[in-house]
């Protein structure tokens, strides 16, 4: 049985109006549809958690949803499928569903087939797009306050220009697969599973979700107007052999901050820590998405 799980608020809420076109599609393709809309943070979870043996739990939703399921379905061993009506929907992006249609995902999501995706930890915490830490943390953790009328880039935009007001590069031991690549003050450290964050940031280009890497981004001594002026070549993926920006690949990496930084996955804030060691599970979530 398929089970809908919807955000109301997600993308300013412009996927209501759709779910019923999801629940048509599935039942005309023969499945059994419930449909549950969460109400507060972690409800997403809790609702997959509950649900019987045999359900393929569909997150309807931006990346906060997608995370918040695939919590749910990694602790129920479940298959989960995908609408992407967020804001951001990076994960979606990165397996291959930017640039598809409404009804072309929900076709994908009818036809059934499933890839297996790897899945990062932060500690316990899992994550499938990426963690960062650094800027990009403290970007995530104002982008919760921003106001409403912001979406998207500009949502994301508003996170920069406030994260400005306190903006420093801590000093950072950066280790890989325990072989030390980085000493030294840096603006950012992030981990990616798949290539974009922040719904347009191409950090890690050539990411992928199924080959047991990470793409580790570690962006060295900026100033605030460094910053400002590399921002734009992140979105455009020209920032790649920029002289203060290196691209790792890993299975294991160790972040050591000389004081507490923020942190996040797929956007979900992280209490502020020092010291941060991600994992890899490779292939470790089964996922309805295209074949590629």
């Amino acid at each position: 049985m398929h089970h809908l799980i919807v955000n109301p608020v997600a993308g300013r809420g412009r996927g209501l109006p759709l779910v019923e076109r999801a629940v048509a599609a599935l039942e005309h393709a023969g499945f059994a549809v419930a449909v549950h809309h969460t109400a507060e943070p972690l409800h997403a979870t809790t609702i997959v958690t509950s649900l019987q043996e045999g359900a393929v739990p569909v997150a309807f939703g931006g990346d906060g949803t997608v995370h918040e399921v695939m919590v749910g379905c990694l602790r129920r061993g479940f298959p989960m499928g995908i609408v992407p009506v967020g804001s951001g929907d990076d994960f979606a992006f990165a397996l291959g569903f930017g640039g598809l249609t409404y009804d072309a995902a929900l076709r994908v999501l009818v036809a059934g087939r499933e890839r297996l995706v790897d899945v990062g930890f932060v500690g316990t915490e899992p994550f499938v797009n990426s963690f960062g830490t650094g800027f990009d943390a403290d970007v995530a953790r104002r982008i919760v306050d921003a106001p409403t009328y912001y979406r998207g880039l500009g949502k994301y935009l508003f996170g920069i220009v406030t994260a400005m007001r306190d903006f420093r590069t801590p000093n950072v031991v950066v280790t890989l697969d325990g072989r030390t690549v980085y000493d030294g003050p840096a603006l950012l450290v992030t981990v990616q599973n798949g290539p974009r964050t922040g719904g347009s940031f191409l950090f890690a280009p050539d990411a992928r979700t199924d080959d047991g890497l990470f793409d580790v981004v570690i962006a060295g001594r900026f100033g605030r107007m460094g910053t400002l002026a590399v921002l734009p070549s992140v979105m455009r993926a020209r920032h790649v052999g920029h002289p203060r920006i290196t691209i790792h690949r890993a299975s294991e990496v160790g972040v050591r901050w000389s004081s507490p930084v923020a942190g996040h996955t797929e956007g979900e804030v992280l209490a502020m820590g020092s010291a941060f060691d991600v994992r890899m599970q490779g292939r470790a979530l089964r996922v309805v998405a295209p074949t590629g």
